[in-house]
């Protein structure tokens, strides 16, 4: 580290803004050491407000000094001569008074003159409210001090977290499972009919009873240990009302198994209310009841997986990650990284501070703080696509506001920090130029630079020359005359069928014929008016024999063209009844093949672009790539689908009609791309007739701003038809 480097480190430019403050920690404020990674930390609570925060050793020794009698810069003078070791540089001071003036933690002198840094105070609280509007969340609200009442109820939560309360829970959980393995089908089929507007009163009951559960089952871990639990009451989650524990008492405890059963116990209780619900929604008819309990079901499964337990977001997942790797403020110090990235490699900042303290938080930190934010994006975009799927307009509302948030709010905060931090006092028109020559760099190469379009499209490997067999006539089948897989030739018999009946047919409709003959004679010589009804029905009875006599000639099954013979559909076991219509095997003919895919009808440009290039990649072989020649968009629109597994009945994407047992047809048109492959090789994927796989189709070149606009508005067309 160079001279300047290490003295921009220890001296900082925003220094005069806390040098003459005089200031301590609140009386109020209780400290108490915990262990994170073999080193010591302290953790300040504020007994009045109930505020907490974690800092190191060095910290505190620097804290504990401070007085309303001496100055800040005193203070830091003392350290620096008579405990070198434990001397925080200016920076670090700066950024913990800064942050515990933030936390409401210090008491100052109000009559010096670094009064102005403690009146962010009240900026403090607003900054939280736009922090909880951005999350969903808006203002907590105290209902009830439930301390006493959890106290009495001590000899109750001992039984539940002993040996048979776990053995019941274990039970409840088996039974559970049970039930919902029982009734799968229909567990997931009713997922769709949650945001409908007579489930919504249900769905809210859900959440209440859910997450009532969940928090008294913080409250109640965190009373057992011996943390005091002093507040109850509500709060707005997506604009409606829920309940809350205040249960941070658990921070304070010493031992790191406490702290995480304190965090995982909302989610154990939550996934027993779900489990109990899980058994009446089994064994209950359809009505309020049922219904209820799948809602309850729906609420606990869902906000335990996408919030509770996840890590990437600041609930029970997170804070049981940070005390399992000893990583304390890991969210906010994440993001503090990040800038520290920021400052010392794009604008080359010589006092910028790293939030990493040692090798693995190098990597950890930044790794965290990039996860939770995509996840964060990506979790508000499904719920608003899932939204606006039911009520179209609320999602579009929601849609704006998570662009608002995602891309102006950061927007904005740029341009503050470029324009009032301290940390740029002496180089704030460089890192004004460089932040917005990157700007510029990334808003020209998202809008100016025109970049190939890729469009991915489902489909199936076909022959060229292919033949779909079907019985012309029902039959038993009586002999298997190739064995499915050997090559043919056309006009060669496959197998044999035989129906006795038609044969009694095939005699009836001669007699009558033989009958109707003596008939005609007998008109001819006494009674020519009957001649005409005669001749008419022996010509009928004539075509019914063409017809039998066809039937009878299609009990022979033979290959139309050469190839592979392939009964993959068909129960080849003899003695076997064959209806007239199904389906007896296919001869394929290896020698050419295509890809066949299908195409949204939304996606219409394709006809404005030359394909330049068709790749194609197979199911199970995704590591090879075949490369499709002469690539063809048909103009014309298709409704028959290639493949059934390209269906939402074969397991597909395409919606297809219901009243298809097939499950060929498609909801909607669509339109149609098909490609030549190559021949097959030894060393190439295996080519097989219905074999799915997704083309990838390279057209002309334009900018990813215009693209990723295309392909947003063909998604709401294809979702919400506007």
């Amino acid at each position: 580290m160079s001279a300047d480097h290490a003295q921009s480190r220890t001296f900082s430019e925003a220094w005069h803004r806390v040098a003459g403050v005089r200031a301590a920690l609140r009386t109020s404020v209780r400290a108490h050491r915990q262990v994170f990674h073999g080193e010591p930390w302290v953790v300040l609570r504020d007994i009045l407000s109930n505020d907490w925060y974690r800092v190191t050793a060095e910290a505190y020794a620097f804290l504990s000094r401070l007085s309303i009698e001496r100055t800040i810069d005193e203070v830091w003078v003392e350290m620096l001569e008579t405990h070198p070791e434990l001397a925080l540089t200016q920076e670090e001071v700066v950024q913990l008074i800064g942050q515990l003036n933030l936390s409401n933690l210090l008491h100052h002198d109000r009559s010096t003159s670094g009064v102005t840094l403690f009146e962010r105070f009240r900026k403090r609280r607003n900054k939280e409210r736009l922090s909880l509007l951005a999350g969903f969340l808006s203002l907590r609200i105290p209902l009830w001090d439930p301390d006493r009442f959890l106290q009495r109820s001590a000899p109750l939560i001992a039984w539940v977290l002993g040996p048979w309360g776990l053995a019941s829970y274990a039970l409840l959980m088996l039974a559970a499972g049970l039930s919902l393995l029982h009734g799968a089908d229909s567990l997931f089929s009713h997922t769709q009919g949650v945001l409908a507007p007579g489930n919504l009163v249900l769905l809210y009951l859900g959440f209440l009873i859910a997450k009532l559960v969940h928090e008294w089952g913080h409250a109640a871990v965190c009373r057992h240990f011996g943390g005091e639990v002093h507040s109850v009451g509500v709060m707005l989650l997506m604009f409606a009302p829920l309940p809350y524990v205040d249960a941070t008492a658990s921070w304070g405890f010493r031992s790191r198994g406490q702290r995480l059963l304190v965090g995982f116990a909302g989610v154990l209780a939550e996934l027993a209310v779900a489990a109990l619900a899980a058994c009446v929604w089994a064994h209950t008819a359809p009505g309020a009841i049922n219904a209820l309990a799948y809602n309850v079901i729906f609420a606990a499964s869902v906000s335990t997986a996408l919030f509770n337990l996840n890590p990437l977001m600041r609930f029970d997942g997170y804070h049981m990650l940070v005390d399992a790797i000893d990583v304390p403020n890991l969210y906010q110090r994440s993001r503090d990284q990040l800038k520290y990235l920021a400052e010392r490699f794009i604008l080359r900042l010589p006092g910028a501070l790293p939030a990493a303290r040692n090798r693995s938080e190098v990597l950890l930190l930044p790794l965290y703080g990039v996860l939770s934010v995509v996840y964060w994006l990506m979790l508000i975009s499904t719920i608003v696509f899932f939204i606006a799927q039911q009520y179209l307009d609320f999602g579009v509302a929601l849609a704006w506001f998570l662009a608002f948030t995602a891309l102006v709010l950061p927007l904005f905060k740029l341009l503050r920090y470029l324009a009032l931090s301290p940390v740029l006092s002496q180089h704030r028109s460089r890192s004004a130029w460089i932040s917005l020559g990157l700007l510029g760099l990334v808003a020209g190469g998202l809008g100016g630079v025109p970049v190939a379009e890729h469009v991915r499209v489902p489909g199936v490997v076909e022959a060229l020359q292919h033949r779909q067999l079907y019985s012309e006539a029902s039959g038993e089948l009586v002999e298997l005359l190739v064995e499915p897989g050997a090559r043919v030739k056309a006009g060669q018999l496959l197998l044999r069928l035989e129906n006795p009946q038609l044969d009694k047919d095939l005699q009836s409709v001669q007699m009558q014929l033989q009958q109707i003959g003596a008939q005609e004679l007998r008109a001819l010589a006494i009674a020519r008016a009957d001649l005409q009804p005669l001749r008419e029905q022996r010509l009928a009875l004539q075509d019914s024999l063409a017809e039998l006599r066809r039937q009878r000639n299609a009990l022979q099954v033979s290959a139309p063209i050469d190839g592979i013979w392939g009964v993959a559909d068909l129960d080849i076991a003899q003695g076997r009844w064959v209806a007239r219509g199904n389906a007896l095997g296919l001869v394929v003919d290896e020698s050419a093949w295509r890809f066949v895919a299908v195409l949204p009808q939304v996606a219409t440009h394709l006809f404005d672009d030359q394909v330049r290039l068709a790749e194609v990649r197979l199911v199970g072989q995704e590591d090879e790539m075949l490369q499709a020649r002469q690539a063809l968009v048909l103009p014309h629109e298709q409704g028959l689908l290639p493949s059934r597994a390209l269906g939402m009945a074969g397991g597909g994407e395409i919606a297809v009609q219901s009243s298809d047992p097939q499950g060929l047809t498609a909801a909607e048109p669509f339109f149609k791309v098909q490609a030549l492959l190559p021949a097959a090789s030894r060393d190439g994927p295996r080519l097989v007739h219905g074999r799915l796989g997704v083309m990838r189709l390279t057209l002309g070149e334009r900018p990813l701003l215009v693209q990723w606009a295309r392909g947003l508005r063909q998604f709401f067309q294809r979702r919400f038809r506007v």
